[in-house]
């Protein structure tokens, strides 16, 4: 579910909110200006009750949309668990896109165990451009993903990585958690994205619901020697520009 309608929501609320809070000070220049009747009264005590349990109606809203969004996003990330993003790999024109892919298991990574046969879905994402853009494979096989993403360290220096296929809703909680807990401290494993804490702590989350309740506990975030530096291939997951609404649709339509 799009976390559009979240945000629509609360602006609705918001908006209630306060043309509730400015007929509240109407009545209550009204109430000031002559005396209160019976018929004042009344309405002053409906329009609280009104007040009230349209306020517990959005709250009761927002949350079900919020189980909705968290329920498909956890399908979302379930789809793409024999997903990996390869980045940095050279674009040539007409390349078999396969067979680069191929190249760079068995001669960067020393797999030869696994060949092409072994891919199901392979293709660049995104439109062309002066950077090489992301390689997007989709394994037959969980073990065949896992043997590629425990083999990552191998790459280092070759100027190609490897990360995760995250959702929108987790690149975007990932995205904030490296920026407030430090890059050093955040990762992804499964979807997961995983975080070391002040405390040393190690936490789990899934969205940026559990994000901001894990800052709430940690205000201060990382060190200030701790600030953002290019992160290569021995780094659990790169961070990269979060794929567009028209990626992820092209990519779901190629798997």
């Amino acid at each position: 579910m799009d976390h559009k309608l979240a945000v629509n929501l609360e602006v609705m609320q918001s908006l209630f909110k306060s043309r509730m809070d400015a007929y509240e000070d109407k009545l209550e220049k009204v109430s000031a200006a002559q005396s209160p009747t019976a018929d004042l009264s009344s309405l002053q005590q409906e329009f609280m009750e009104f007040k009230e349990f349209v306020l517990r109606a959005l709250t009761s809203f927002k949350s079900q949309i919020e189980l909705l969004a968290q329920g498909y996003d956890r399908h979302e990330t379930a789809m793409r668990r024999k997903v990996l993003l390869l980045h940095g790999v050279p674009e040539h024109r007409n390349e078999q896109v396969r067979e680069v892919v191929g190249k760079v298991f068995s001669n960067e990574m020393k797999l030869a165990e696994l060949g092409t046969s072994d891919i199901h879905v392979c293709h660049r994402l995104g439109s062309s451009s002066r950077s090489p853009r992301p390689i997007l494979v989709r394994f037959f096989t969980t073990e065949h993903r896992h043997l590629v993403w425990d083999n990552k360290k191998l790459l280092k220096g070759t100027g190609i990585t490897i990360s995760e296929f995250l959702t929108q809703l987790r690149h975007r909680a990932f995205t904030a958690a490296r920026k407030h807990f430090g890059l050093s401290n955040c990762w992804s494993v499964e979807g997961k994205i995983v975080i070391i804490a002040p405390d040393k702590s190690r936490h789990k989350i899934e969205s940026s619901t559990q994000l901001q309740e894990l800052v709430a506990r940690f205000p201060s975030g990382c060190s200030s020697g701790d600030v953002p530096v290019p992160v290569d291939s021995s780094s659990p997951t790169r961070i990269t520009a979060e794929p567009g609404a028209r990626i992820q649709r092209r990519a779901r339509r190629r798997n």
